[in-house]
């Protein structure tokens, strides 16, 4: 059940290029929060800028983790690019911050057959997303691609290849891994996914990337699952302002923060 908060930073820095983790000790929403749900972060106290922010939180440990410095904490990793992100930017160890989570439909998991394998598709900081996917699904074989324009915004690889999944990463520009779009790579070597076995692809990342996903993917015997990024003015469904079409006739516009943020492909109108 989703609730507001106040929370705690402990780690706050830079990882790589305009990329940042952020730690907070905020165990009401790290005990429940599942993979492909998100909170909603205040990141002002004045009118600039007004409305919280919609973050994936990339890790998070329940107060009975057994390690007991992880107990009660969540990780958010995110990317400097606005007023909102710039001001996270400067928050400090024991700063007091508040959120509203966890919020949204993450993503499902419905007993698999134990042949399944999974694909995660990454692109930019949609991988985030896939992450604590990645950790529920640990007990099987998962593929990871990872893509981005440029070396610096591959991310999260080492975590990743702690959990023991095949890792494939893309740069547009060339710089790490295969030279083009992680959609590009994906189908590069879509034609080893197939035979009997079957495969559940999870995708999260920009909404061209997903676009030319859904435009491979639905002539295949592949079950899609995919977490839309969109800006939020609320994020828990009250101002409508982050709405998808969809294909249900009688919900044909669905909210991303409150039916979503995950959807089956096939139901998405991409236009």
């Amino acid at each position: 059940m989703p609730l507001q908060t106040d929370g705690m930073v402990v780690r706050n820095g830079r990882i790589k290029s305009l990329y940042f983790m952020l730690g907070i000790y905020c165990p009401p929403i790290a005990n429940q929060i599942k993979p492909g749900q998100f909170v909603m972060l205040k990141v002002s106290d004045n009118a600039s800028p007004l409305l919280r922010r919609p973050f994936s939180v990339y890790k998070s440990y329940p107060v009975s983790h057994p390690e007991g410095r992880k107990r009660g904490h969540l990780f958010i990793l995110y990317k400097k690019v606005g007023k909102g992100t710039q001001r996270m930017a400067t928050w400090r160890k024991g700063q007091k911050v508040n959120l509203i989570g966890p919020l949204g439909n993450g993503f499902a998991l419905p007993p698999l057959p134990s042949s399944a394998h999974c694909i995660l598709i990454g692109g930019g900081v949609g991988v985030v997303s896939l992450y604590p996917l990645a950790e529920a699904l640990r007990s099987r074989k998962c593929f990871v691609f990872i893509g981005g324009k440029t070396q610096n915004d591959i991310l999260c690889v080492e975590d990743f290849r702690k959990l023991d999944s095949t890792i494939f990463t893309a740069t547009e520009d060339g710089s790490l891994g295969f030279q083009g779009t992680v959609v590009d790579l994906f189908l590069s070597r879509a034609k080893k996914f197939k035979g009997n076995e079957k495969y559940h692809i999870y995708a999260c990342g920009p909404a061209p990337m997903l676009r030319a996903l859904a435009g491979t993917v639905t002539s295949r015997k592949f079950i899609c699952q995919v977490s839309l990024e969109a800006r939020m003015g609320c994020g828990f469904g009250a101002c409508w302002g982050c709405v998808v079409k969809t294909k249900h006739p009688k919900t044909p516009y669905q909210r991303v923060c409150q039916e979503g943020p995950v959807f089956r492909l096939e139901d998405i109108v991409w236009g």
